[in-house]
């Protein structure tokens, strides 16, 4: 932590650590997710050009990112994230897209996230451990930060947010957002782990059906995409 507040006093050697960040690791396979779920988004969309997704802990560029194939594509997006240093990141990777350092939840206003360190997956607006940084972040409703920036379609929506992704869903306005595919985080898998059951439900009350899990990731696609979906990602 040290290191990078004094690196963030000189522009310079803050870009340069910037740079560092993006592209040091970068995975020189077909995918760029950690368990190939882009690989899948970019089945199901293989057949748009263009589009706009929105990613809801979007952590990082390229790394791990859902999204990124889809912006090599030509797609646009939204990519939030309560870190400013991922933020920064994306300033630099995906200057196309529209990227906010905030939270996503089910209030509007000032609150706290817990940082593990300043690009890390860990971080939350759950406190998990006493060693954690408590940020000032500015939370606002899914809905609110579309109609800000104008946003009126969006086609795919990521929800990675270690642990508040069941907030984000139940404060979703359905009948304003409804993109083709939700990806959403599940880190646990058991068949009576409430969590995840919950999503489901909520999801399936909301006319969305899953279709697939990958790693500790669930897709869900609207009912009425269903078939055409299936025939999409067919191997």
């Amino acid at each position: 932590m040290f290191k990078l507040n004094f690196l963030k006093k000189n522009r310079f050697l803050y870009w340069v650590y910037k740079i560092q960040k993006i592209y040091k690791n970068k995975n020189p396979n077909f995918h760029y997710s950690e368990f190939a779920e882009d690989v899948m988004v970019n089945r199901i969309f293989r057949n748009y050009s263009d589009g706009f997704y929105v990613d809801i802990g979007a952590y990082h560029p390229i790394k791990g990112s859902l999204t990124y194939k889809l912006y090599k594509k030509g797609w646009k997006g939204m990519n939030l994230d309560i870190s400013k240093t991922s933020i920064d990141l994306f300033d630099i990777a995906r200057p196309e897209d529209k990227n906010i350092n905030c939270a996503i939840g089910n209030f509007s206003g000032d609150t706290f996230y817990y940082e593990n360190s300043p690009i890390n997956q860990q971080n939350s607006l759950i406190k998990s451990n006493v060693t954690q940084k408590k940020v000032e972040i500015k939370s606002f409703l899914l809905e609110e930060i579309l109609k800000l920036n104008k946003i009126d379609k969006v086609d795919f929506i990521n929800i990675d947010t270690e642990g508040t992704e069941l907030n984000i869903i139940n404060s979703i306005n359905f009948e304003k957002i409804n993109p083709i595919l939700f990806t959403i985080e599940e880190n646990s898998f058991d068949t009576v782990n409430e969590s995840r059951n919950s999503k489901i439900e909520l999801m399936k009350k909301n006319n969305y059906e899953l279709i697939n899990v990958i790693g500790v990731t669930m897709f869900f696609i609207k009912a009425d995409m269903v078939s055409k979906v299936s025939d999409l990602i067919r191997i």
